[in-house]
């Protein structure tokens, strides 16, 4: 990929997403498109961070960062159908991605081995884990896609928490979660056992809370697990959590994994 076919990637983008704005007609719908518009031009900056640390090829670095300009495109056209986020009540946003793509010929002019690592990161981003059959190229980039979005949803969902916390009365997004102050079992039997939690077991807030620090799991590049440490994203999400033997010895396991990660002779 060239410089100019991310530009007219850009270009298409903020036409294509421009059209799902009413104009202050529908609030509702203006504030949510807004929030993944803002969401999206986040995650290719974390995108550009962790190619940073890369040291990737240009026209890699590129093409990493078209995919993250357009791992999200299904979004918009989910949540003006649906009025919902969640894949479980409305469709597979990745799917729908792909679908927005094809449909609209955006990918025109590209490589078809670039189509494809570009419709294979939109596609699985978002999945439990990265398909075992994908080819090699295109499960690296939808590995950085991952990390790229995972670091921006982390920032995010701390605000979110912060802003609960401190005034739960007048919170004004949804919280799925019971507001309980202990972790599930589950829950912490995964984070000890080094393996994602099942969305399915999060019970409270804190389970919840619990699986964002076992993100670091899935994190698949070194400067992405910097960038957590330098934004202090697990100690803040540690101090959300409640004092108990058990929850500060999964705090420490989580603590204990990143470093070993990060400095593998030690």
């Amino acid at each position: 990929m060239d410089s100019g076919q991310l530009n007219r990637l850009k270009k298409w983008f903020a036409e294509y997403v421009g059209g799902f704005y009413t104009g202050g007609q529908d609030a509702y719908l203006d504030k949510h498109i807004r929030l993944k518009e803002e969401h999206t031009a986040r995650v290719c900056q974390e995108m550009r961070y962790i190619l940073h640390g890369l040291k990737v090829r240009q026209a890699d670095g590129l093409l990493a960062e078209a995919a993250a300009l357009l791992h999200d495109v299904g979004r918009f056209e989910q949540f003006r159908r649906y009025r919902t986020y969640a894949d479980p009540k409305s469709c597979d946003h990745g799917l729908l991605g792909c679908q927005v793509l094809c449909e609209n010929g955006t990918l025109e002019g590209l490589d078809e081995p670039e189509k494809k690592i570009l419709l294979d990161a939109v596609r699985w981003h978002g999945a439990k884990t990265v398909p075992s059959e994908l080819e090699e190229r295109s499960s690296y980039f939808c590995k950085l896609v991952r990390d790229a979005d995972k670091l921006d949803v982390l920032g995010l969902l701390i605000d979110n928490f912060t802003r609960y916390y401190r005034d739960p009365k007048h919170f004004d997004l949804e919280v799925e979660f019971a507001d309980e102050p202990f972790v599930s079992p589950d829950v912490l039997k995964a984070v000890f056992s080094g393996q994602l939690v099942d969305y399915r077991q999060i019970r409270t807030l804190h389970d919840a809370q619990m699986v964002l620090l076992g993100w670091v799991y899935d994190i698949n590049f070194g400067p992405a697990l910097v960038r957590i440490l330098d934004k202090q994203y697990l100690d803040k999400i540690a101090a959300f959590l409640p004092e108990t033997p058990e929850v500060r010895r999964a705090v420490e396991h989580i603590f204990t994994y990143v470093r070993s990660r990060l400095n593998p002779s030690h």
